[in-house]
């Protein structure tokens, strides 16, 4: 049996999971869902702005295996300074060596970042023969 999961791929860095975050009466929410750029790609969510960071929270999915391993990335800036953030579904065999899934799956999505002047939202896609990624239109949240 396989198994599906999300990794962000951050500055580098791979990591498996965020903690929740809980949120103060006073902090901003809202959601995010990025344009409509590929088919058979969706990703959306929830965002939470409190004491100069950001939270966000959502869904990753494919509908069809095509090729393609189905990513969302994030921009969080703060004046000159910029954060990327790219989640991306990821399958493990029985044997527990991860792959780029090509198939139907929806994974939960979550980063924090400490800039929170703007965010941004896009869809993207890794192809899977070339290895490369290519990405749609960015939409700005905030």
């Amino acid at each position: 049996m396989r198994r599906i999961a999300a990794v962000a791929l951050t500055a580098g860095t791979l990591m498996a999971g965020m903690a929740a975050v809980s949120a103060p009466a006073e902090a901003a929410t809202g959601s995010w869902k990025p344009y409509n750029s590929y088919s058979h790609v969706a990703a959306w969510g929830s965002y939470t702005r409190s004491g100069g960071s950001t939270a966000v929270t959502g869904y990753l999915a494919d509908d069809k295996k095509n090729g393609w391993t189905s990513c969302v990335r994030f921009k969080f800036t703060e004046g000159s300074k910029v954060y990327w953030s790219r989640f991306k579904i990821i399958g493990v065999d029985k044997y527990g060596n991860r792959y780029n899934f090509d198939g139907t799956a929806k994974v939960k999505i979550s980063v924090k970042s400490s800039y929170g002047s703007h965010m941004w939202v896009q869809e993207c896609g890794r192809n899977k023969k070339t290895g490369k990624y290519y990405y749609g239109k960015g939409k700005k949240i905030f």
